[in-house]
């Protein structure tokens, strides 16, 4: 089993995400992946455990320890790895991200065997995924990114929501399910404006 965990993102930032998304997909035809989520910032990537009850519990104290706090977008940026392209806004890094991201990262080793996950530590960029995809010839996620007039955002909105992500981690492809939405600072399950977080099945990653 795997599973992730990550900040929602506001009304206001996933409309603005879904904008783009749709004219990739118009122009370029780019199947939706990432996009088929609610905007997110992931705090911890994909990583393995062995009990959900042991898991959700910590995420219930983990949401409840958390005071909501403001979150800064300030640009579109590109980047590839391997065969994927990849669109996303860079998230102005704070002290409370950084803290947050080592927090888990570490009571998490304490829990389970192996929760290692890629770009963990120092070197995690915090950011938001628009859309994500394998390339074949021409990176239209570089060509859409290369053909804005201005990729600069002013986008900042208060982190009120944290969702923990499950798949299975079995088959073809790890689909994730967001598994529980929880108000930070609070113990409850988030509103029904949230609810259709469950919906969403793809990779949690970006």
């Amino acid at each position: 089993m795997k599973a992730a965990i990550a900040l929602l993102a506001s009304h206001e930032v996933q409309n603005f995400v879904r904008k783009i998304a749709f004219d990739l997909n118009r122009q370029y035809g780019v199947d939706f992946a990432a996009s088929l989520k609610p905007a997110h910032i992931t705090l911890k990537q994909a990583f393995s455990f062995e009990s959900m009850e042991r898991l959700e519990r910590y995420f219930d104290t983990l949401a409840a320890s958390i005071t909501p706090f403001e979150i800064e977008l300030d640009r579109v940026y590109h980047a590839q790895w391997a065969d994927q392209g990849f669109l996303g806004l860079n998230v102005k890094e704070t002290g409370v991200l950084r803290k947050l991201h080592n927090r888990i990262n570490r009571e998490l080793c304490e829990l389970f065997e192996d929760t290692s996950a890629p770009h963990d530590g120092d070197a995690y960029h915090f950011h938001l995924t628009i859309e994500l995809g394998k390339v074949e010839g021409e990176d239209v996620y570089r060509r859409y990114y290369e053909e804005m007039r201005d990729k600069t955002v002013n986008l900042r909105f208060t982190a009120r929501y944290i969702g923990l992500a499950y798949s299975p981690g079995e088959g073809i492809s790890e689909s994730f399910m967001i598994y529980k939405v929880l108000g930070l600072g609070a113990t409850d399950a988030s509103p029904a404006s949230h609810a259709t977080a469950s919906l969403g099945l793809s990779r949690l990653g970006g």
